[in-house]
């Protein structure tokens, strides 16, 4: 095998759903990909494909990081092309579950793949070594099984399976490809069927559809209880069927039927009738826009099986089991459900019994380790903690000791016990500081050393695992800025969403004064995403500390589909319209707040060491604001960048409507500003989100020297690394630039005609006229004439004054008001 193997081009054979778009990661990850499928019978041979492309534009969520991103996928045909694989270093073939195609296809393709070729299979649970036989026997080493979750740019496992043959170097090869290049987490599973992920998460599912019978729940119901509130997907469990397929979770809950003929719970491996019902009627869930659930006007309505119609959506956990569930601790959490005599406690219960049951039986022969098991859930199906996770937070002898007495009294879906490992005297649990348990090799299996994972300084942990985040330079209750050792310093945030408060501030005014004076390198890296979700707006209007749980204004996102609903408490009384007033009866208090993010952003862009934004998540409003002042950002591809401030009724006043001005200025290279200004001045009245970091870059939020990184995990090494970078150049912060051209009156009326346009069409409330002019005033240098020189303290007080003004307005303090109290903007 050669040392220096590295995969340049992948052929994906089969443009399906899953197939066409594996191709299109492949290309948000920079890799050159060819995407096969059989010749269309008429026209262009590749028409297929371009079909199946041109399908990926409809998706939602979008599989592309950029529509751009499109054009570089390489169509082809099984008739015309098969010579294109002797390019590729990997082949991943992608087409239906049929063990017959696939072996035809394998065939066919086998003469025309390279001498170094790697050839892995994408199957959701068909046998690798089954299918490894009808691969050539002088290739069966670099054949192996790849399966990656839909959709494959947002869900991040990757299982990877090898057959009895398959070269260990190859994968460990592979696995460094998908883990840093295409940014996945990859486990290792055995090859059983349904792997780890679909085999432990379908029984979870297959569980808590027998217990909600058992209990009379309704699907609505179910989905109340088995969502957030147990730390999993808000899809719960009947509406993620409906977004995964009710024909791709029967594939899965078949081939566990047909494979695991001796599995003691194999007589729960069955479809209702009411469920085979749906899928010869089409009722496919989400694709076909009705599954168990369905969507009528503005309404949600869940199938009722009793009529086989559909019902207004209304199930909801009860009140009492509510507070339960409300717990943070699983071992009081876990003991009151057991307890209660109410059903949806007792079907909760019964469900987590049966899942831990479930998988401390099938650990041995499905996984290497616990930790591979969990991880796996978690990345797969999206849970916050994975089952022995769980298990172990609630005390693990005592939960053992619980499924044992329901085993024994008959409770539980299987009469077998508990294997022998899970009652060894002295058992706490399965995760420790050094590893997970293997029950194959009776000990604790410490996490993989392949060189790739050095790039993960802080990877995902397990409970057990403890993150040591260096050496604290200082910390208060906001900020904490600390070092691992070496000579460049991080500052994190410990407010909700990382909002920027007041003492935010004052945390990066200091944090940069010690990196300049300490350090070689100051990054702003956040433990957990987001990056920040905004300025904590309340706070800063008032200038003081007396409102509690106050949220972000960055907090509406609408990339997640989720509004947050806010409550908070004014010491000694009083309404929000109140506090609004009082804060604008403070406005030189308020002002100089609003100065200080603006001296925030400056310190930032004009310090003597480099600062690095490594953004993960959201960056919103000011979130948004330091990135771009920095001097590099380094931001994962799920990056969700942008100036949102319009929608609270305000423009960006922490330097992001001057730096954008600026950048247009400087596009422009002395010809004219208009239109380069013009899409920034878009973005801004408009609050855009970029939905990626790659959109982020076309939208300008990112230089061409800023950096994409695909797997989250590795963003502190990357960051520290462009620091290194940046000093081994005898990094000096920018010149501050005293001569700006602006667009001026000229570029103020232009935008106000347009937007005039828009009022009159009624596509914009007069409102949000005011603010566009305001922001329009602000990116074009005010009132001078088009191609004056400005400098940045000129845009900074337009920026400052502007918001201001608009603070003060009652329609922007409505704007707020709708905002912290709904969760959503509010259009007046």
């Amino acid at each position: 095998m050669n040392k220096n193997f590295y995969i340049r081009k992948v052929a994906v054979l089969g443009a399906g759903v899953m197939g066409a778009q594996i191709a299109a990661h492949l290309t948000n990850a920079n890799v050159e990909t060819i995407l096969f499928e059989l010749p269309a019978k008429e026209g262009d041979p590749n028409s297929n494909v371009k079909k199946a492309l041109e399908g990926l534009k409809k998706l939602e969520p979008n599989p592309l990081s950029s529509p751009s991103r499109l054009s570089y996928i390489q169509p082809a045909n099984y008739e015309q092309n098969l010579e294109l694989l002797r390019e590729c270093d990997l082949v991943i073939e992608a087409i239906a579950e049929r063990v017959d195609w696939k072996s035809d296809l394998y065939r066919k393709v086998a003469p025309f793949l390279g001498p170094q070729t790697i050839f892995a299979t994408n199957t959701s649970g068909l046998s690798i070594n089954s299918l490894a036989d009808a691969f050539p026997e002088a290739l069966r080493h670099r054949f192996c099984g790849v399966h990656f979750f839909n959709p494959p740019r947002y869900m991040y496992l990757v299982e990877l399976i090898p057959c009895k043959g398959t070269d260990a170097e190859l994968l460990d090869q592979l696995e460094a490809f998908l883990v840093s290049t295409v940014g996945k987490g990859v486990v290792r599973a055995k090859d059983t069927p349904n792997f780890i992920a679909n085999r432990i998460g379908v029984f979870s599912m297959l569980a808590t559809k027998h217990h909600a019978q058992a209990y009379g729940l309704g699907f609505d119901t179910v989905d109340a209880l088995t969502g957030r509130y147990l730390g999993r997907p808000k899809s719960a469990t009947f509406r993620t069927l409906d977004v995964v397929g009710l024909d791709v979770y029967s594939h899965v809950v078949n081939t566990m039927r047909d494979k695991l003929v001796d599995d003691a719970w194999h007589g729960y491996f069955a479809l209702p009738v009411w469920f085979n019902k749906l899928i010869e009627e089409g009722s496919l869930g989400q694709k076909s826009k009705r599954g168990v659930y369905k969507k009528v006007g503005k309404e949600i309505h869940v199938l009722d099986i009793a009529t086989h119609t559909y019902k207004l959506s209304e199930g909801k956990a009860d009140d009492a089991v509510k507070d339960i569930l409300r717990e943070r601790d699983w071992a009081k959490k876990l003991a009151a459900l057991r307890e209660s005599k109410h059903p949806q406690a007792q079907f909760l219960w019964s469900m987590l019994r049966d899942t831990f049951h479930y998988c401390a039986l099938q650990l041995e022969s499905i996984a290497d380790n616990a930790r591979d098991l969990d991880l796996a859930v978690r990345w797969g199906f999206g849970w916050d903690t994975g089952p022995f996770e769980i298990w172990q937070a609630a005390g693990w002898q005592q939960v053992a000791g619980w499924i044992n007495a329901d085993i024994a009294a008959g409770k539980a879906m299987a009469k077998v016990p508990l294997p022998a490992w899970v009652m060894e005297a002295g058992r706490s649990g399965v995760h420790t500081a050094q590893g997970s348990y293997s029950p194959s090799r009776k000990t604790i299996q410490p996490r993989s050393i392949l060189p790739v994972y050095r790039r993960q300084l802080y990877p995902d942990r397990l409970l057990g695992e403890v993150a040591h985040y260096g050496e604290t330079v200082f910390e208060n209750d906001d900020v904490r800025m600390w070092h691992t050792g070496d000579a460049i310093a991080i500052l994190s945030f410990k407010t909700k969403m990382h909002a920027v408060s007041n003492d935010v501030l004052d945390g990066m005014l200091r944090a940069v004064s010690e990196a300049e004076a300490n350090f070689k390198a100051l990054i702003l890296w956040q433990t957990e995403p987001p990056f920040s979700a905004g300025a904590h707006l309340l706070q800063l209007m008032q200038g003081v500390k007396d409102v509690s749980g106050g949220e972000p204004v960055g907090m509406f996102d609408k990339l997640k589909g989720a509004a947050q609903r806010v409550k908070f408490t004014v010491a000694g009384g009083g309404g929000l319209g109140q506090i609004l007033n009082a804060a604008t009866g403070n406005m030189p208090r308020v002002e100089e707040v609003v100065a200080k993010f603006q001296q925030v952003s400056m310190r930032l862009k004009y310090s003597s060491v480099p600062t690095i934004a490594a953004v993960d998540g959201l960056a919103l409003g000011g979130g948004c604001e330091f990135s771009i002042h920095c001097a590099r950002i380094v931001a994962s591809l799920e990056s969700y960048i942008g100036l949102v401030e319009v929608g609270v009724g305000l423009l960006p006043a922490g330097g992001g409507c001057k730096e954008l001005a600026q950048r247009a200025a400087n596009e422009a290279r002395g010809g004219d500003i208009f239109p380069f200004l013009r899409r920034y001045f878009q973005q801004v009245a408009m609050g855009e989100v970029a939905k990626s970091a790659e959109l982020a870059r076309e939208m300008g939020y990112l230089r061409s020297s800023d950096r994409i990184v695909l797997n989250r995990f590795e963003l502190l090494n990357i960051a520290k690394q462009e620091a290194l970078a940046l000093n081994a150049t005898d990094y000096r912060p920018p010149l501050h630039q005293r001569q700006i051209p602006v667009a001026g009156r000229v570029g103020i009326a232009t935008f106000k005609a347009s937007m005039i346009n828009m009022l009159e069409g009624g596509f914009i409330s007069e409102h949000d006229y005011n603010i566009g002019c305001r922001v329009a005033e602000t990116m074009c240098g005010g009132d001078v004439d088009a191609g004056s020189l400005v400098d940045e303290d000129w845009l900074l007080d337009l920026e400052r004054r502007n918001f201001m003004e608009l603070l003060s307005t009652q329609k922007t303090q409505d704007r707020i008001e709708h905002m912290l109290k709904n969760g959503r903007p509010l259009r007046n």
